[in-house]
């Protein structure tokens, strides 16, 4: 049964989202030591906004361009911080991502493009303020990731 399974069920592509918190670095810690111990390509996620946060339209104020920039080049920075790390670590091929949207929706979206076959998320996320069993994001990819996920105990 598990030489049916491409690559005997052993990831060859993990993609992991930080956002550079120290919850997501627990994340992208066990992503990197999966990637290097299976010898899998590992690709850093780091998802930022690019639409204005509620009421501010309504309040005639408008997101310009350098504001969209600018969240794109903190997120960009992120995702090649966690890499440059994962390759000291000894990850052999490591591709950072910055990609606008909803975390979840980013992480969602990168796993099915570059055809990954394991998803790691952090268990709960820094930014959130109802936290239950599973931070948002993690209980959202759970529903609709099409790969294996693993989801990774990151309470503090």
């Amino acid at each position: 049964m598990v030489d049916q399974v491409q690559g005997g069920g052993v990831p060859t592509k993990i993609v992991v989202g930080t956002d550079g918190s120290a919850t997501a670095q627990r994340a992208v810690g066990k992503a990197c030591a999966w990637a290097k111990a299976v010898g899998a390509e590992l690709l850093i996620v780091s998802a930022y906004n690019n639409r204005a946060p509620g009421g501010v339209a309504g309040a005639g104020v408008s997101l310009d361009s350098g504001w969209v920039a600018a969240a794109h080049t903190v997120a960009e920075k992120c995702a090649q911080g966690a890499a440059e790390e994962a390759r000291a670590f000894g990850v052999a091929t490591v591709t950072p991502l910055a990609i606008a949207g909803d975390p979840a929706d980013v992480l969602i979206k990168a796993t099915v493009e570059q055809g990954a076959d394991l998803l790691v998320v952090g268990s709960k996320g820094m930014q959130s303020t109802a936290r239950f069993l599973l931070g948002p994001i993690a209980n959202k990819v759970s529903r609709k990731v099409p790969c294996d996920l693993l989801v990774v105990e990151t309470s503090e």
